[in-house]
């Protein structure tokens, strides 16, 4: 299998970067030279189920899964805790970026009813139809992100600069390696917590396990291990929900991008390219990113728009049968029709 050439990976790394942060500038100006080579970046999982869905678009937008995980070395690595729809209208000139909550309960074939999440694992093609399901839009292509594997590349850049959008404190981020740290206490004590909490009350009597995070609004240097605490952090009670990831997310994504830009990483040989190659996967092959650059037209012009789906529009809190936490449709479990709706109504 043929190698990605240097500038167009990082062109589509920093496609991703900028389709999640909200801009498009920077994919226009990275199109393949005529006569590179490239063959399309291997996918992690394969799977050729597929969902039921409504008849998918047949006007010309183009549609991009975006899919962040947090790769090896933590629990549920390869779970997807950021999915996006972007969603780009050439005619209206027009980006929509559609916020999935991981939580959101669907049926994926070969697993049957579980978290969105847990649909990337089961195979790249479910993960598209999964997606498709939920919101009518037929999913084109997909680029998934290694949050892990960016810290060695963060470090490699000399640290990024995040914008912090918000403070918060999280007292239960887990130590990697203490999962089982019992912390001092005796098994009588152990087990009397056992029988007086359940799930993660239980887990924040052992305090040993977590190192408390606090980070403050505004510029915020991070080193990459930093970066990482920060765009996994789940715990904080004021900033743990799964949009309040999200943003955060974007905003490290954000930093990435503009600290490639200004290092000019792109124009010469950079030991950052192996780690990035690493870190990002992607269907979007060198004939393919030409292909869909140019119906485009002037990116530039483009408009963005962002479309979360939450509790406060489709979407309502529920409880699975096994007492998780879950987000189902408002009209619900499995109706998809209303969210549908919602984004279109939003999209046009």
């Amino acid at each position: 299998m043929k190698i990605l050439s240097s500038k167009l990976f990082l062109g589509i790394l920093a496609a991703l970067v900028l389709f999640i942060s909200g801009s498009l500038v920077y994919l226009g100006l990275n199109k393949p030279k005529t006569g590179s080579s490239i063959s399309n970046v291997p996918t992690p999982f394969s799977g050729p189920n597929f969902l039921p869905t409504n008849e998918p678009e047949t006007n010309n937008n183009l549609n991009i899964l975006l899919l962040g995980y947090g790769g090896a070395g933590h629990d549920g690595g390869d779970l997807t805790d950021s999915i996006i729809l972007a969603n780009i209208n050439p005619q209206t000139k027009k980006v929509n970026l559609i916020s999935i909550p991981r939580d959101l309960w669907v049926n994926i074939p070969g697993l049957g009813d579980s978290k969105i999440n847990a649909a990337y694992p089961k195979g790249v093609d479910i993960a598209k139809n999964v997606v498709q399901t939920v919101t009518g839009k037929k999913v084109d292509y997909y680029i998934s992100i290694d949050f892990s594997k960016f810290t060695e590349a963060i470090d490699l850049l000399g640290g990024i600069d995040v914008n912090v959008p918000q403070s918060f404190t999280d007292n239960f981020y887990p130590v990697k390696g203490l999962e089982n740290e019992t912390c001092g206490f005796t098994a009588n004590q152990i087990n009397e917590f056992k029988i007086k909490y359940t799930g993660f009350d239980l887990e924040k009597q052992f305090t040993c396990r977590y190192e408390k995070l606090v980070f403050t609004k505004g510029p915020t240097h991070m080193d990459g291990a930093t970066a990482l605490k920060y765009v996994r952090s789940r715990h904080s009670d004021t900033y743990g929900s799964d949009f309040s990831r999200s943003e955060r997310q974007q905003a490290v994504l954000l930093a990435i991008r503009d600290k490639i830009l200004n290092l000019n990483v792109l124009s010469k040989t950079n030991p950052l390219f192996n780690t990035l190659v690493s870190a990002v996967k992607t269907d979007i092959g060198i004939g393919t990113v030409d292909n869909l650059i140019q119906p485009l037209g002037n990116i530039t012009e483009y408009q963005v728009n962002h479309i979360y789906l939450t509790d406060q529009n489709v979407l309502k809190d529920s409880t699975s049968a096994a007492g998780a936490y879950i987000l189902i449709p408002k009209d619900g479990q499995g109706i998809w029709s209303g969210i549908q709706s919602y984004i279109k109504s939003l999209s046009n």
